[in-house]
């Protein structure tokens, strides 16, 4: 795999066979009402593509004796980053209400040494429900200024930000620095290896930098294009 070796000359092919995919979504996230409640868990929820647009769903937790108990509320849709919702450390649920009651969509454990958390829901359509991958952005250092790059694809990837270029494994992640032009702006590219480990490019955007946004960057299975790209960046608050 000659891709960092020969990166300048591969741009050209970037250019001509990239598949160009709908544009990074900057999308920002409402300040709690009651404010930033100091020590206690939140979580921020990043949906990729919802199973229902508009669905409201509920942060909850089971006692003992399962009985449920209910933390805050929000609505999923595609492309969504949440607020920042109030969450307990151990087992948590995303739920629906039906029948009078809850029914779990989504199950997943909350760190407890976690005070913020981004909980990444990728769905099953098959299911009807959501896997979450749970990430401490404290814990991967990931600060503003700096990019999230995810890679849920069985297939091996490569990501370019501008001059930066880094390969990721399967189910690989890694906080990253997108290194723009003078303008600010700079190319995001990404490929991924093929069975005989040739890089097929598959995203090729112009896009700029935001030293006051976190990016996130997903590398999704898709049985067309190979690879899919999705992004999005995250405002403030952060903390």
């Amino acid at each position: 795999m000659r891709f960092f070796l020969k990166f300048p000359f591969r741009l050209a092919l970037f250019w001509c066979f990239a598949t160009l995919l709908p544009g990074s979504l900057a999308l920002s996230a409402k300040e709690p009402k009651s404010g930033k409640p100091d020590g206690k868990p939140l979580l921020r929820i990043v949906c990729v593509t919802s199973l229902e647009d508009g669905q409201e769903i509920v942060i909850a937790s089971r006692d003992e004796d399962e009985n449920w108990h209910e933390h805050g509320t929000t609505k999923l849709r595609s492309s969504f980053i949440s607020e920042w919702l109030p969450a307990r450390g151990g087992d948590l649920h995303i739920a629906i209400r039906m029948d009078g009651g809850l029914r779990s969509i989504c199950r997943f454990t909350y760190p407890s040494t976690t005070r913020r958390a981004l909980a990444i829901l990728l769905p099953d359509s098959s299911t009807r429900t959501y896997r979450a991958d749970v990430i401490d952005p404290a814990e991967l250092k990931f600060t503003k200024g700096l990019t999230l790059l995810v890679n849920y694809s069985p297939r091996p990837g490569a990501v370019a930000l501008g001059n930066f270029r880094t390969k990721l494994k399967p189910g690989e992640r890694k906080i990253v620095k997108a290194r723009p032009e003078a303008n600010g702006m700079y190319r995001m590219m990404a490929a991924y290896a093929n069975g005989e480990k040739e890089l097929v490019p598959c995203y090729d955007r112009y896009v700029s930098s935001n030293l006051e946004t976190r990016d996130i960057v997903f590398l999704l299975p898709d049985s067309t294009l190979g690879l899919k790209v999705f992004s999005l960046s995250e405002f403030g608050p952060f903390e």
